[in-house]
């Protein structure tokens, strides 16, 4: 027998262990598959089977069976366990994982064995125990762990934490050619909704789409894409995880219960009956909440620049606006740039962070698919809003806030800071003839309109020109000697590239500005030499603050007998670089510790900067000291290559 496609296969394989008449209704609700697809399938799978001189049965009314002989059935069966083995042994070891992982997820907290694994994938035991290692060091960041015992393996944890493993699996898990056969209309992109088809099966997906838009239609608004889809997978995975059986919640999910929003949880609940009702389960309160969490912790759409977000701010509490203003001015302290006048992005923050207060509250993960692209187009402002957001987590005690929050909050001030600093004074410089340098003066003109060009020269008379002091920014053609404003650097005939270049080149001036000279005073002033670790990078070693946090603690940094259990904040401001930041309530003096984890070479080694501050304006100016560290590059690399107390003294002048 020819390989079957996956469906087909489970398709016949499902009609031989009923062995008897099968409503195509049934076969759909077992396959989580529209009935139409079924009979899709159905009909492939007839023309497959007619060469082995069987038959599919259709009555009306009642259903298909197969029409085969004993001999028939045994030797299709036979058969069908080869082609399973040989689809089991084609799996390459990290799907196989993925897979196992997957099942384990879904069934918890059911055991499985590591024979039943075996078997299921016509591999060694030895190999199964591999893999449930593997399984093992995955699963430890989210908080969930394999027990087991005499009835076999099983994954155990919180159910919020189980579930938050299932959405990371499954966005690392999406298709870089989606193919869906029943095209679905959908506002999520087709690879995640072809994933979410290939775990969750086309009705399903089908019948959630239906529920979130009456949802929508309730709120009054629509959902934002990234908390659309949040929603969207949080749904399957609750009815997938209901029909698998027991879930065990924990008492701190009730016990905590706290409704802000009468109207969501009233929404969340009328949720909960519609999946009741059209998959036939019965939704605990758990689950009534945890949709209420979710709902509340979803942005809103903004269908157009001129909406009227009157309403929308009217129902920002408290907090979003506090914590709106303390970034705005946090931010315009590190740069030394006020934006505190800029009501877009005040407005802005304020309706962004109301869901987002929620969503870190209840440690609920969003993804930003242009994550990657903006860290890398726009990586100073990055920092900035990292650093920004540091001491407002410590001070309003916020859990841990992701890159992909930072990389929708670092959108708001990209634009500010554009808006800001779009008025720039101009010097071009050209080695050409003065045709050339008038064209180039134009096109600079056609494509930055607000642009002041105060005059065009040639390399030699640069260094004539009487005042630089008022200059923002050179444009050349050649190359320069001086390096006391930016340059950027173009062709003749300016290009779109060229542009672009231009752009990044003022912005990073405009928020660098203030920081060109590369001195650290206060760095440098607050450097405790006994909070100075220089060590070669290992395992144990990867969170060694904690070293240079017990030398606080025994020196006079801290007042002692402080109790407060949640006393550091940290920020990854890059895969290399970490800032930790010591509650000021328990600080005694202002003080800085520097751990160094020197690796195999210079992009291999991390840096870990400790600061304990008692003074708010003193941290301010420390984290404009950090933000200029952390975006030059060449100073970053001499910090981290230096080995004693005194080579790092030198670089921090």
């Amino acid at each position: 027998m020819k390989a079957l496609p996956n469906r087909n296969r489970e398709i016949l394989n499902y009609l031989i262990s009923k062995k008897e008449y099968v409503p195509v209704k049934e076969i759909s609700k077992h396959m989580q598959l529209s009935e139409k697809t079924i009979y899709r399938d159905l009909k492939v799978l007839e023309e497959d089977l007619k060469v082995r001189d069987i038959h599919l049965e259709k009555r009306p009314g009642v259903g298909i069976s197969l029409v085969l002989t004993d001999d028939q059935m045994l030797k299709l069966s036979e058969e069908i366990s080869l082609l399973n083995k040989s689809v089991a042994c084609s799996l390459s070891v990290e799907s196989r994982r993925m897979k196992i992982l997957t099942n384990l997820l879904y069934d918890s907290p059911r055991e499985t064995s590591i024979n039943k694994l075996s078997e299921a994938y016509f591999i060694s035991s030895t190999s199964i125990v591999n893999d449930l290692k593997v399984i093992e060091e995955w699963i430890q960041p989210f908080n969930l762990k394999l027990e087991k015992n005499k009835n076999g393996t099983r994954l155990i944890g919180r159910e919020g934490d189980i579930r938050k493993a299932m959405v990371y699996l499954i966005n690392e898990l999406i298709n870089e050619e989606p193919k869906i056969e029943d095209e679905i209309e959908s506002r999520i992109e087709k690879a995640t909704l072809s994933e979410l088809v290939n775990h969750f099966g086309h009705k399903n997906v089908e019948i959630i789409i239906q529920i979130l838009e009456e949802t929508e239609s309730r709120l009054g608004y629509l959902i934002g894409d990234p908390y659309y889809i949040n929603m969207f997978t949080h749904l399957l995975i609750c009815i997938k995880r209901l029909k698998k059986g027991k879930i065990i919640y924990q008492e701190d999910v009730t016990y905590n219960l706290t409704i802000t929003d009468q109207k969501v949880y009233s929404i969340a609940k009328e949720m909960a009956e519609q999946i009741a009702k059209l998959f036939e389960l019965t939704l605990p309160e758990e689950e009534i909440y945890f949709i209420y969490q979710y709902l509340i912790s979803s942005g809103v759409c903004i269908t157009s620049l001129n909406l009227d977000t009157t309403n929308l701010l009217s129902k920002a509490n408290l907090d979003s606006r506090i914590i709106a203003k303390e970034l705005i001015q946090t931010v315009s302290n590190i740069i030394k740039l006020d934006l505190t006048d800029d009501r877009q992005l005040y407005e802005g923050l304020i309706i962004h962070l109301k869901p987002m207060l929620n969503r870190v509250k209840y440690q609920i993960a969003i993804k930003n698919p242009l994550l990657e692209e903006l860290y890398k187009e726009y990586s100073s402002v990055f920092v900035l809003v990292r650093l920004g957001i540091l001491p407002i987590m410590q001070a309003h005690q916020l859990n841990y806030i992701s890159q992909d929050e930072i990389s929708y909050l670092l959108v708001h001030f990209q634009a500010a800071i554009e808006q800001k600093i779009k008025k720039i004074r101009v010097i071009l410089v050209c080695s050409t003839g003065i045709g050339t340098s008038h064209l180039l003066k134009n096109r600079i003109n056609r494509s930055f309109p607000e642009w002041e060009i105060v005059d065009v020269i040639s390399a030699s008379w640069l260094d004539r020109f009487s005042n630089l002091d008022d200059i923002d920014l050179i444009i050349s053609t050649v190359k320069l000697q001086q390096n006391s404003l930016p340059v950027a650097y173009v062709s003749t005939l300016l290009n779109d590239a060229d542009v672009k270049h231009i752009k990044e080149r003022f912005l990073e001036d405009g928020i660098t500005k203030e920081t060109r000279i590369l001195s650290f005073p206060l760095l440098k002033k607050h450097l405790h030499p006994s909070y100075i670790l220089i060590q070669p990078k290992r395992l144990e070693n990867e969170h060694s603050f904690k070293e240079i946090l017990a030398k606080m603690i025994d020196g006079t940094t801290f007042y002692k007998g402080f109790l407060d259990k949640k006393i550091v904040t940290e920020t990854k401001i890059n895969n290399q670089f970490s800032v930790f930041l010591i509650d000021q309530k328990v600080v005694n003096e202002t003080a800085v510790g520097i751990n160094i984890i020197k690796g195999v070479t210079t992009t291999d080694s991390k840096l870990e900067i400790v600061i304990a501050f008692k003074d708010r304006n003193q941290l301010n100016e420390l984290l404009t000291e950090i933000f200029s560290l952390s975006i030059h590059k060449v100073v970053f690399e001499r910090f981290i290559q230096a080995s004693t107390l005194s080579e790092l003294e030198k670089v921090l002048i």
